[in-house]
């Protein structure tokens, strides 16, 4: 194992750390991050957009379809029950034909059903095709996962996966602008209402970009002819130094009761974040009289400080070497700011702020939690590992809108959806804190 610390040679004297080889490490793995992140960021982003774009498309779709609250709700939810079907699955799926086709033809199919939104005429189809959705990119997650296993050891994993959880933020920053503007921009055209177009429109990148990756994955580190022999060397050095005591086998991983831990995490986490994901548009539309693209762009206020936020976090994580409290307290934080949204509903600028926090709070804490599973998992269980946990967010991704939905309809507004979402975050928070120290441990 490489390290930084000072030795004494046999004459007593003290040798300079070997400063050499740890940069060419660190410049070896910011190679590595260069290549592989900004591609699959890319994916995310629309993989992401796809799936909570219907959060806008509800500003008018919801009356073109008739489509009450918390059906609505329901309908955003269904995602997650397609989703979680394939978690565990996608662990065999990817040994069977390799991290690359996952990857590919999860997006290639997903973005065929996102176009094919468009054709939405009643409830029934409204939830068949989010279903779909879920089912369509279930194991594009837990294949990324795998992948980053190859080339990146657990502790330089909170950095990688702040990095790809840009996509989350970026995907309101960007989409929602982006989602508010093609709808008011091309309502109407062709026949088609402004929710069909941006169906259309944000679905067609999907499935580019997946046939894309068929041609520029590389799935070994032996096959990329873009390292050289030591450079292959050092990759394969650093991921062997911290092999010894991960679960490699699938079964051997499901009796972990840390993995069950961050399943429950996962689940508690979720209901809060993606509850306030689905439902921010309809919260920030309640704040005044907004166009769509004027909802899309303050909506895409907090996301933009999240994702700041997110990779500051992380940053810090890595180099205090702390992980317990840079996981725990953000959540908290956001809990905390959800709870003051709701007193400020009167005072939309303070209600915007809040929420702005609270979303930083949320975001900071996903890039922490996902390097967890790797210090726990290695070989084929990663994937699967992976896919459990993920079914945690993929049911809380159900109930989480399902409840805002439900509450709303039952109130009239959101203000008590939101303070159980809170209430999970603080959940959430106190089980991060109870994860055994051997995972918790510096980084």
């Amino acid at each position: 194992m490489i390290t930084t610390t000072s030795t004494a040679n046999h004459t007593g004297a003290a040798t300079t750390p070997d400063t050499d080889i740890v940069e060419n490490i660190d410049a070896l793995y910011n190679k590595l991050t260069l290549r592989i992140i900004p591609l699959i960021l890319v994916c995310y982003f629309f993989g992401y957009l796809d799936r909570v774009n219907v959060g806008f498309a509800k500003l008018q779709m919801v009356t073109d379809l008739q489509l009450s609250d918390a059906a609505y709700g329901v309908g955003a939810g269904l995602f997650f029950v397609g989703y979680l079907l394939l978690q565990i699955p996608a662990g065999w799926l990817v040994r069977a034909i390799g991290v690359k086709k996952c990857i590919a033809g999860s997006m290639i199919a997903w973005g065929l059903v996102s176009i094919a939104m468009l054709a939405t005429r009643d409830q029934t189809t409204f939830y068949a095709l989010r279903f779909l959705l879920g089912v369509t990119e279930a194991s594009f997650f837990p294949a990324v996962i795998a992948y980053f296993s190859v080339w990146f050891p657990s502790r330089r994993l909170s950095r990688v996966m702040a990095l790809l959880f840009l996509a989350m933020p970026l995907g309101v920053v960007i989409g929602g602008p982006l989602s508010g503007w093609i709808m008011d921009a091309t309502h109407g055209g062709f026949g088609l209402r402004g929710w069909q177009w941006m169906f259309l429109i944000e679905g067609l990148p999907a499935v580019l970009l997946g046939l894309y990756l068929l041609a520029t994955v590389t799935e070994r580190i032996d096959d990329a002819h873009w390292l050289n022999g030591a450079e292959k060397r050092m990759v394969h050095e650093e991921m062997a130094s911290e092999a010894d005591g991960k679960r490699v086998n699938l079964h051997a991983a499901l009796r972990e009761s840390t993995l069950w831990l961050l399943f429950a995490t996962s689940f508690l986490y979720n209901v809060g974040n993606y509850g306030l994901i689905f439902w921010m548009p309809t919260m920030i539309k309640a704040l005044g009289a907004l166009s769509n693209f004027e909802i899309g762009m303050i909506s895409a206020v907090p996301y933009l400080v999240a994702s700041v936020a997110m990779l500051l976090n992380a940053q810090h994580s890595v180099r205090s070497g702390e992980r317990r409290w840079h996981t725990a307290a953000p959540v908290i934080v956001g809990g905390v700011a959800l709870l003051a949204s709701v007193s400020m509903h009167t005072h939309p600028v303070l209600a915007v702020a809040c929420l702005t926090v609270g979303v930083a709070g949320i975001m900071s804490t996903l890039a922490m939690f996902w390097s967890l599973p790797s210090r726990i998992l290695g070989g084929e269980a990663t994937a699967g590992g992976a896919g459990l946990v993920n079914i945690g967010a993929a049911i809380a991704g159900f109930v989480g809108p399902s409840i805002m939905g439900y509450l709303k309809g039952l109130t009239g507004s959101t203000e008590i959806g939101v303070a159980l979402l809170a209430l999970t975050l603080f959940c959430a928070a106190a089980l991060i804190l109870a994860i055994p120290r051997r995972f918790m441990g510096r980084i």
